[in-house]
């Protein structure tokens, strides 16, 4: 049996860590799967299947924060080597924000943090980073395996974390196989920038599994509010320029100023939380956009909305809006460049412009129209949405050359 290793930074309710949750489900029994979580915080962890073999932390907690402040502390805590080797990382990181601001800075971060998280004493047939940056950084430094597969979950051409990472990308990817991404957008903008890899590059799309997610909206707890009016969901970590969140906060003020019942609630978290917070108190909107948190099953609360919403500037391929689509929900979502690998507009979705009049308008419609919801839900209902067979596509990139 081979045995494989996969690896994350963090675990958290969100559209990667579900996928590869699915990912999991599809695969396990058939190999030994050791699962590196570089900082074990997430509501999701309890959710992996007792066959993956979860192994502790290699990377202090220390290393999260660099700031000189904490010198004195840390080698107390760390013991005089990893001391050592942190006080590099801190003046690295200081030096990096000096001399090149915040894209330097989270630059110098993931490299060291990839070159000095503690080694794995063991050898892989196949060791998989299913995130960028740090832990495709991990993986190619510390890690010994026959294949080595990085994740890209992006576009790159147009993310911002991977335009910082970009000098840091080009010196590790030449030593993966295998450079994965999600949609064929996303592998064209691949393509595009890193051109001598392209033989490398190659789809495997976010797996969705229609069945677990119908199965856990029918026994999940959904609205306890007894609100009877219009219902909008959302599913988004608090990111507020990424996903789109200031125009969503903008179209709710459109639409309450025009005296719309309904209520959108955001199932999500993100580090961003109180700055989203203020941006709803400052556009009075408090009762009409509401932060319900991350739900370990959101599900239920996305069956039992009149339609699903999505404000991104940049998205991969989303995993929240095949999510949707599984349930057959109605759909507003903007232009991003992906968002086309997904819907048609005025067939699957309604795809609106980056504008939060747009999304406004776009979603008055859909209030006002109930056949053409129901239009929506049928189209969606006659796409194949459920991919459990990228499962043999990834499994196909396990073997040796």
């Amino acid at each position: 049996m081979k045995k494989l290793l996969f690896i994350m930074d963090t675990f958290p309710v969100g559209g990667i860590a579900k996928s590869l949750l699915s990912l999991f489900n599809e695969i396990e029994g058939k190999y030994q799967i050791d699962f590196l979580i570089m900082e074990q915080e997430g509501l999701l962890i309890p959710l992996i299947p007792k066959s993956i073999n979860i192994l502790p932390e290699q990377l202090e907690r220390e290393f999260r924060d660099p700031h000189p402040k904490r010198v004195f502390k840390n080698l107390k805590t760390l013991g005089f080597r990893r001391w050592v080797k942190w006080v590099g990382y801190s003046l690295s990181c200081c030096w990096a924000r000096l001399t090149g601001g915040l894209h330097k800075h989270i630059c110098a971060m993931d490299t060291y943090i990839g070159k000095h998280t503690k080694k794995i004493d063991k050898h892989y047939d196949a060791a998989i980073a299913y995130a960028g940056g740090r832990c495709i950084y991990y993986l190619v430094e510390n890690v010994d395996a026959d294949v080595k597969i990085g994740y890209v979950h992006s576009d790159y051409l147009v993310n911002e974390t991977d335009f910082m990472l970009y000098k840091a990308d080009r010196k590790y990817y030449p030593y993966l196989d295998h450079i994965v991404t999600i949609s064929q957008k996303c592998v064209d903008s691949l393509k595009q920038k890193f051109p001598d890899l392209a033989d490398r590059c190659c789809v495997v799309e976010n797996i969705c599994s229609v069945k677990t997610i119908r199965n856990m909206a029918a026994r999940g707890e959904g609205y306890m509010d007894g609100f009877d009016g219009f219902r909008i969901s959302s599913l988004v970590r608090f990111d507020i320029y990424t996903k789109g969140l200031d125009l969503a906060v903008a179209a709710t003020k459109i639409l309450k100023d025009k005296g719309k019942n309904f209520r959108w609630y955001i199932l999500g978290d993100g580090e961003q939380r109180p700055s989203l917070e203020e941006l709803i108190v400052e556009n009075g909107i408090s009762e009409y956009f509401i932060l319900l948190g991350a739900k370990v099953n959101p599900y239920a609360y996305l069956k039992d909305s009149d339609i699903y919403v999505q404000t991104s500037r940049i998205e991969g391929k989303s995993v929240s809006l095949d999510e949707a689509k599984a349930l057959a929900k109605p759909v507003v979502v903007t232009c991003f460049p992906s968002v086309f690998d997904q819907f048609e507009d005025g067939k699957t979705a309604l795809i609106a412009e980056m504008t939060a009049e747009d999304v406004a308008n776009k979603i008055e419609q859909l209030m006002e129209d109930e056949q053409l919801r129901n239009c929506l839900s049928k189209n969606l209902q006659a796409e194949k949405v459920g991919n459990e067979e990228q499962a043999q596509i990834f499994e196909s990139l396990l073997e040796t050359y």
